[in-house]
């Protein structure tokens, strides 16, 4: 129960970062009033080849060939044959895991095994098809072309649209937290233990016969100094929770059924009710304790709103970016070309082998 708790309290953390992220992400962009989020403009062509360095003197690419070559080589994490994992190609894949994941594969020899057996196996495999000219194929050099564009594309909007580094401040992200509250309040929590009889509504027979015991179960545990989970623990027919001296743990009253939310909510620390009588049968509720209703604490939410918000500000920075590529210049869409280029991918369709089903 309180691990779901827990995980409920995090998804309504994360709702409430995501809509904090749409409201302050767009008000500082337009109050930036820059598409590129304040980075610079790329430099010109000819200023980035005045900056390249100048030409090695003569025999200087030779000379540091030859060091490299005679330099010795580190000893392979792993080998398959000729093929080899390094020790730098692991340390940036362990390197590109989140801390967590690192620590658990480096305490896990079984599953760190499991990977540069496969990573053996793709090098193997690369080796083989680039000895078969694998990667000449048109289909290969344009798949490769695509996903070199798509690299390209995603790097370099990333670039130009990159939040500042101060971005958000302290007074930004306090005032994201104070309208976001609503969604960061936490609902108050009971703890509630409760003895169960089971009734169903339609059998008569058995609605009286719970009844008749709940009341007196009440009765006594109502008594002073009455032990309640004694009496749940020989008395309550919920498999769940009569184990635990009948204790369902610190839930909301959203998690109560209907007719136990109005009992619970008048109840103080210590009291007993009443039975209460719902679908499946009667219940009879102790309330342990109250936890009132609290805010996330701002520190709490700050690294994830502060992420949520820079995250944002990047996406709105890079779509203006994109629209004002668009912009600059005069689009023009030629519908019979595009109605040919249709036309065309219909007919290769249609004269395509077709694959018939297995049997």
């Amino acid at each position: 129960m309180t691990k779901s708790l827990t995980s409920n309290k995090q998804l309504r953390v994360t709702a409430a970062v995501l809509l904090i992220a749409v409201l302050a992400g767009a008000v500082a962009l337009m109050r930036g009033n820059d598409a590129q989020s304040g980075e610079p403009a790329p430099a010109p062509a000819k200023a980035v080849a005045s900056a390249a360095p100048a030409a090695s003197p003569p025999g200087a690419t030779t000379a540091k060939v030859a060091a490299a070559a005679s330099a010795p080589q580190m000893p392979a994490i792993a080998t398959l044959g000729a093929v080899r994992v390094e020790r730098d190609e692991l340390m940036r894949q362990l390197q590109a895991l989140p801390p967590q994941a690192r620590q658990q594969l480096q305490d896990n020899r079984a599953g760190l095994d499991q990977w540069l057996r496969g990573r053996l196996a793709e090098k193997a495999l690369i080796e083989q098809a680039r000895a078969q000219g694998w990667q000449d194929k048109p289909e290969i050099k344009q798949a490769v072309q695509a996903a070199q564009e798509r690299i390209v594309v995603q790097s370099y909007l990333e670039s130009v649209s990159r939040a500042p580094d101060d971005y958000p401040g302290d007074a930004e992200l306090q005032a994201a937290y104070e309208r976001a509250k609503p969604q960061l309040t936490e609902p108050a929590q009971y703890r509630v233990s409760q003895i169960f009889l089971p009734a169903p509504l339609g059998d008569a027979d058995a609605v009286s016969a719970a009844r008749k015991q709940a009341l007196d179960l009440a009765k006594r545990a109502q008594a002073p100094k009455a032990d309640f989970a004694a009496l749940a623990q020989a008395n309550s027919r919920d498999e769940t929770t009569r184990a635990q001296g009948g204790d369902i743990g610190y839930v909301p009253l959203t998690q109560l059924t209907p007719e136990m939310r109005p009992v619970v909510q008048q109840m103080k620390a210590g009291d007993v009710s009443a039975p209460v009588q719902s679908a499946a049968g009667f219940h009879i509720l102790k309330l342990a304790a109250l936890r009132p209703a609290s805010v996330t604490p701002f520190d709490q939410v700050k690294p994830a709103l502060r992420a949520a918000l820079r995250n944002q500000r990047q996406e709105l920075a890079a779509r203006a970016y994109m629209e004002g590529l668009l912009n600059a210049g005069t689009v023009s869409i030629d519908g019979a070309a595009l109605n040919a280029a249709f036309e065309q991918n219909a007919v290769a369709q249609a004269s395509a082998p077709s694959v018939a089903p297995a049997p």
